[in-house]
């Protein structure tokens, strides 16, 4: 019995890493996720991918709709890249593949078309239309990831006059200590600070 033809290859989506020519092919795996032809290789010296939508190629992009970006060095485990939307259709993303992959790894992009407030779910900021409010989002991560690296060092102090009777004592190298611990999971994932925060009260 002859097998059935494989489906031809759709543009949907532009990947350039920088100094490499742009990807623009697609293999449809399920009503509304794809991933990249081809693997992105040497992905531990890509610091940066750009991802876009094409011109004239984006009728699948509805206004109620998210690009959701997931990469994978083994195929089994996929970590989130970041997001497109109408309002934000190319985008910068940083990989940490440098120091998360050994050299001469490979990476397969995959995309998802998510509902706006899924992604937003993801702590990824697309409900907003301007850059400023990704910006926001992005800075009370960074200072709800150091509130809770000093929340750490919290101490019952017995007669204090403060209602949870606790008060923060912190060793005086506290926020180098923070900042280089800050430093090694940014080099593993760019946007470990936006997958671990709680939403804002």
């Amino acid at each position: 019995m002859a097998q059935p033809a494989a489906a031809a290859p759709e543009e949907l989506l532009g990947v350039i890493v920088p100094g490499r020519p742009i990807q623009t092919a697609w293999k449809i795996v399920g009503e509304s996720r794809a991933v990249l032809c081809e693997h992105i290789l040497a992905a531990d010296q890509c610091p940066e991918v750009m991802v876009s939508l094409l011109p004239g190629r984006s009728d699948f992009m509805r206004p109620d709709l998210a690009a959701v970006l997931y990469w994978s060095s083994d195929g089994a485990q996929w970590a989130l890249l970041g997001a497109l939307w109408n309002q934000k259709p190319s985008a910068m993303f940083r990989t940490g593949w440098s120091s998360a992959l050994p050299p001469g790894s490979e990476v397969e992009i995959a995309v998802s078309l998510e509902p706006l407030e899924v992604a937003a779910n993801l702590g990824l900021e697309v409900l907003a239309a301007g850059g400023a409010e990704e910006k926001r989002t992005f800075a009370r991560a960074i200072a709800r990831d150091l509130w809770n690296y000093l929340a750490s060092f919290s101490q019952s102090v017995p007669g204090s006059v403060q209602t949870s009777g606790e008060m923060m004592l912190v060793p005086t190298t506290i926020l180098d200590r923070w900042m280089e611990r800050f430093d090694a999971k940014y080099q593993r994932d760019p946007n470990f600070m936006l997958k671990s925060s709680g939403a804002d009260g």
